[in-house]
């Protein structure tokens, strides 16, 4: 990871690593005025949101600046936005972890492994990660701009769009996911809707949209994004490969295909990601070093 990359994270990180304590939090005393029962669950998602490399919020962050706004410190609203992001990952990570039946996550253990009955601890699961959706439409819906900007806040209802049929489709693919079905053509499209699209293009797409970014521009971001979100998740099962093998039915396109053609296929997309800048005028060595750092890391 280069220079110009790590000061890029560094200056925003802390901030949305802050907000989401503080928004988890504010959600924690919420139940509290609720039910003593709940507190334990806001409790457990708190201590797993803790970690994790902030990819989406950086993405939201960089959409924003890429939309021309701007590049030294965006809105705090759009900070927000980010932290919204990362709620809704967590969400979606303790769904996953549901369905997979992970027992450990980021070193703590899974929601539904606090509970001795495994009916229950699945339901708590399932449910704790549609609270992070509920969140996320109030967060995106009471985001304000400065009237100084000359906004009517038009955007909001834009961005909203862009959330709602990316939120579709991340559900289309875990469900083709939990279907367990292992031919190419699934594989591939698990991949693209469940991964790339909501790791990559629809943080990228609600940024720039919450940045009133014009049609040219969303559609170059969308491609993009999606050569990226291909290649951070094909790096994803090249690391998790011995992992994936020692699961039982565990299908990813590494254990289908090995990891010689998943580093081929890895690097076709990073050209790809590569070519989708040439007309770009912002962040464009922040967006070439994200394609090579998520094509060969190694975390």
């Amino acid at each position: 990871m280069n220079k110009v990359l790590l000061d890029f994270i560094g200056q925003y990180k802390e901030k949305v690593d802050l907000g989401i304590e503080q928004e988890l939090e504010r959600r924690l005393e919420e139940v509290r005025d609720i039910s003593p029962h709940l507190v334990p669950i806001l409790e457990a998602m708190k201590e797993l949101s803790v970690g994790g490399k902030r990819l989406r919020a950086m993405l939201v962050i960089l959409g924003y600046q890429l939309a021309g706004e701007n590049m030294v410190s965006p809105l705090q609203e759009i900070i927000r936005a980010g932290v919204m992001m990362e709620i809704f990952h967590l969400g979606l990570l303790i769904q996953d972890d549901f369905m997979d039946r992970d027992i450990v996550r980021r070193g703590v253990k899974t929601i539904q492994m606090r509970y001795e009955d495994r009916h229950v601890g699945e339901s708590v699961a399932m449910l704790a990660g549609d609270y992070t959706f509920g969140w996320g439409i109030e967060i995106i819906t009471n985001l304000k701009f400065p009237a100084c900007a000359g906004r009517s806040n038009s955007q909001i209802v834009d961005a909203m769009k862009v959330w709602g049929k990316y939120f579709t489709r991340v559900g289309y693919g875990q469900t083709l996911d939990g279907l367990d079905i292992a031919d190419d053509e699934t594989i591939l499209k698990i991949l693209r809707i469940k991964s790339g699209e909501y790791s990559c293009v629809l943080p990228l797409l609600l940024g720039a949209t919450l940045g009133e970014a014009d049609k040219v521009l969303l559609d170059k971001l969308e491609k993009y994004g999606m050569e990226l979100g291909w290649v951070f998740q094909l790096r994803d099962d090249w690391l998790g490969y011995d992992k994936d093998m020692a699961k039982k039915g565990k299908k990813t396109y590494a254990t289908m295909y090995g990891k010689g053609k998943t580093e081929e296929v890895i690097k076709q997309h990073m050209d790809k990601a590569r070519e989708s800048l040439q007309g770009l005028a912002l962040q464009v060595e922040i967006l070439d070093e994200l394609v090579t750092w998520m094509g060969t890391r190694e975390n």
